[in-house]
Order: structure tokens, then C-alpha cells, then sequence
């Protein structure tokens, strides 16, 4: 048997998710969320009103920057989230490899607000993650709610997907392309920014620009982060972005809008 397989990144997940226990302060307690009919209701959950900004945290090196400030409600995915555990935070999860570790690590920042899973049912990527959620849903939960959004008609919250979809539409007039989790934030949270009239700034989306690393490591990216295609992607829904009625602070390397 050749043991260095195992820790393969696909082999490392499943043998990681097998064995690991869940968090102490994960309750076997399957949730009912009948309560959540629009979009509105997770606006409320997640105290959106009492925010000055919302602030969207990408993993690229520009997240370094980040202003820190307590009034201020956090967006944050994959590693990102060390730099907002301490503050008002959502956690965005869509990367199976962070939604593993999400799954069988997080206990849940003194900050913590929730999480959503926005996935389209669309492909072999969204299959495995959305099974792997639907099957943690079905029989734990945490301190805070965890929103599963997603296409799949059997779905409680599918309704949601929809409202978000259609007001991407209205606000944007876009049509939402799932390129990394980065992004996959920054178009929720900027759809949350134009709903509720607040200030948007963005940090991290540099999808490549400024080397080949995280604002917490050097890393090789992948094709999700520097293809151009990807860029392309990312570009459009910015351009709409900045001509919307949101007032953008872009600090990203990729595209953004001002210095510092």
C-alpha cells in the first residue's frame, strides 16, 4: 500500500472527514428552517442593518489590509476567516477542501454570525458538496445557523436561491458564474450591500495579481485563480459593480478602485 497516497489532497479529505470527531459544540440537532421564507429572513438572522459596511475578505495577499473595525460586518471564505474570527463575521463555504475542515474543526469565533453554503446543483464539484452539507444538515447544527442556498428543488431554502438570482438580475443585470470561493463572496455580499444601502469594501480578490500567494503564504494557484477566462469572469461582474448604486471600496490587487 502506498501510504503517501492517503495524504493526497482528494485522499487527505476523505481520510481527514472519516476519522476526525465533530467539535464538542456541535449538537446532534437537525434544525428546522421553515421559519426562513425570503431573503429578508436572513438579512434579519444575520443583523445586516446594524452594520456601517459590509466587508468582503478574499484569501489574496491584499488581504493584508483589511480594515479592522467593529462595526463593520465580515464576509470571510477559506483561510480568510482567521483575520475576522474576532469580529462581526460570515463564513462563505464552497471549496471542499475548506467545507471538510469547516465541517469537522470550526467551533465558531466570538464573532461568528453564521454560514452560507451557496452552491449551484450543476456539476460533479457542487454534487459532492452539496451532498457532504445536505448530510451534516440532516443531523447536527451549531451555536449559529448554517443556510444551506442551493437550486436543488427538495431543498427548504430553494426559494432563496431564487430571490437571489432574480435580484443579481435586477441589480446587477448579471447572471452569477461560480469561478473560486473568493468571488462566490464577493457577488452574495455585494447583492446584501445593494438590498440594504450599506457600503461595500473588498480585499483579497486578487485572482493571481501581486504573485503567487496568500495574504498568509506562498502558494502555487490553481486554475480557478489566474485563468484568464476566470479573470474575464470576475472583470464583468466588477465593471457592473462599480456602475451599480453600491459605493464600492475595491482594495484588491485585481481591478480595484482605489489605493491603499
Amino acid at each position: 500500500m502506498d501510504f503517501k497516497s492517503l495524504f493526497r489532497s482528494r485522499n487527505y479529505q476523505h481520510f481527514f472527514h472519516r476519522i476526525k470527531p465533530f467539535p464538542a459544540s456541535v449538537k446532534k440537532e437537525h434544525l428546522d428552517y421553515s421559519g426562513f421564507e425570503d431573503l429578508n429572513d436572513l438579512i434579519e438572522y444575520l443583523e445586516i442593518k446594524s452594520y456601517k459596511k459590509i466587508v468582503v475578505v478574499a484569501s489574496g495577499p491584499s488581504a493584508s489590509k483589511i480594515n479592522y473595525d467593529q462595526e463593520n460586518i465580515y464576509f470571510a471564505c477559506n483561510d480568510s476567516l482567521r483575520l475576522v474570527q474576532d469580529l462581526p463575521h460570515v463564513y462563505m463555504l464552497y471549496d471542499m477542501f475548506y467545507l471538510t475542515r469547516y465541517l469537522k474543526t470550526y467551533e465558531g469565533g466570538s464573532g461568528w454570525k453564521g454560514s452560507i453554503f451557496w452552491y449551484n446543483y450543476n456539476n460533479p464539484h457542487s454534487h459532492k458538496i452539496y451532498r457532504l452539507t445536505r448530510k451534516y444538515l440532516n443531523h447536527y447544527s451549531r451555536e449559529k445557523r448554517e443556510f444551506l442556498i442551493t437550486n436543488k428543488n427538495e431543498e427548504h431554502l430553494q426559494p432563496l436561491y431564487n430571490q437571489v438570482e432574480t435580484h443579481l438580475q435586477e441589480a446587477f443585470n448579471y447572471r452569477h458564474y461560480r469561478v473560486n470561493s473568493g468571488f462566490n463572496t464577493l457577488v452574495f455580499a455585494a447583492l446584501l450591500a445593494y438590498l440594504e444601502n450599506k457600503p461595500l469594501e473588498v480585499y483579497g480578490l486578487d485572482m493571481g495579481i501581486g504573485g503567487d500567494k496568500y495574504f498568509n503564504k506562498d502558494s502555487p494557484l490553481g486554475r480557478s485563480v489566474k485563468s484568464k477566462k476566470n479573470r474575464e469572469l470576475v472583470g464583468v461582474f466588477l465593471d457592473k459593480l462599480y456602475k451599480s448604486k453600491v459605493e464600492t471600496m475595491n482594495f484588491s490587487n485585481f481591478q480595484g478602485n482605489v489605493e491603499g
